[in-house]
């Protein structure tokens, strides 16, 4: 796997696009989150802290947070999708993202 890709919805502060106007994709250099009426938010690897689970309400209120160093974009970047967050974060593993994070 060279790249992924994947549909939900994103929050970004209190801004928030739901499922399924946003993407997320990743190759091993880059995490671009894209979402209708919010905007982009890419990702070098030197940019993450740590990417982990978050939940918020069973099934349809899970997702992944994005702990970041890019002063611009807001503190609190979350994406939702209906894929189980652990599989996200091993996905973005597999394709050598999250090497220098954990």
């Amino acid at each position: 796997m060279n790249q992924l890709k994947i549909t939900g919805g994103i929050r970004a502060g209190m801004a928030n696009s739901t499922w399924p106007f946003a993407t997320l994709k990743a190759t091993k250099d880059k995490l671009v989150l894209k979402a209708f009426m919010i905007g982009k938010f890419s990702f070098s690897k030197e940019d993450i802290i740590s990417i982990e689970p978050y939940y918020d309400i069973p099934i349809i209120g899970r997702g992944i947070k994005i702990n970041h160093k890019v002063i611009q974009y807001k503190g609190k970047i979350i994406f939702w999708s209906f894929k189980n967050p652990t599989e996200i974060i091993n996905d973005i593993m597999l394709l050598g993202f999250l090497d220098n994070t954990r």
